[in-house]
């Protein structure tokens, strides 16, 4: 029998994947790609080890797909709180709201997203292309909301491309203050305090 379109082994198979890559990303945010290990995962998330290969080849295959979910994830939450807003300047506070708010809920998650990205910022990472375009994906969506206030004329002239990067590695910077370093910290704080600083930065006045 099929539910919404999809059968009985097809929401066990989704629900089983989404159990495995939760625990994942808890585990390997703990202890590192390294020290990670498909028995803690396979504990952590409720099932045999078998369990796990029968969805993953590897350890390395299960980590690239945690980092991919969960940044898939923060693209579309932060999308849909950027289409709510309806001028310049409320879709770069979402995008920066967005950002905070989600990994405010998924902590665990920001750590091996932060490292990840920063290896492949430097050119370091062992990645697959996807993340560089997953990347890419993100920082074009902030250089549409930037090259919209220019022409609105909310936004003074500046190189779109670069500011864009610019600013998303330093909202990058700052959520790892906020999530390493700021235990008990709200994120409204951190959120406020940057995007002042950004809009002051590149507004128009």
């Amino acid at each position: 029998m099929a539910i919404a379109g999809k059968t009985k082994k097809d929401v066990l198979l989704e629900f089983r994947t989404a159990e495995i890559l939760d625990a994942a990303r808890t585990v390997f945010a703990q202890r590192g790609f390294a020290g990670a290990t498909i028995d803690a995962i396979a504990l952590a998330a409720g099932v045999a080890k078998g369990t796990v290969y029968l969805y993953f080849e590897s350890k390395r295959e299960l980590f690239l797909a945690s980092l991919r979910e969960g940044v898939l994830a923060l693209h579309a939450e932060v999308v849909a709180e950027m289409e709510a807003a309806d001028s310049c300047e409320g879709k770069l506070h979402s995008f920066i709201a967005g950002r905070f708010q989600y990994f405010s809920r998924n902590r665990e998650f920001f750590r091996i997203y932060y490292t990840e990205f920063s290896h492949l910022i430097a050119g370091t990472a062992n990645s697959q292309p996807e993340f560089q375009d997953l990347y890419e994906q993100q920082a074009k969506l902030l250089e549409s909301v930037l090259a919209d206030g220019i022409a609105q004329g909310q936004l003074r002239p500046f190189d779109v491309p670069r500011t864009a990067r610019m600013i998303y590695d330093l909202i990058r910077a700052a959520l790892a203050q906020h999530i390493l370093h700021g235990a008990g910290e709200a994120p409204e704080v951190p959120i406020a305090t940057l995007y002042e600083f950004v809009w002051k930065g590149i507004g128009s006045k």
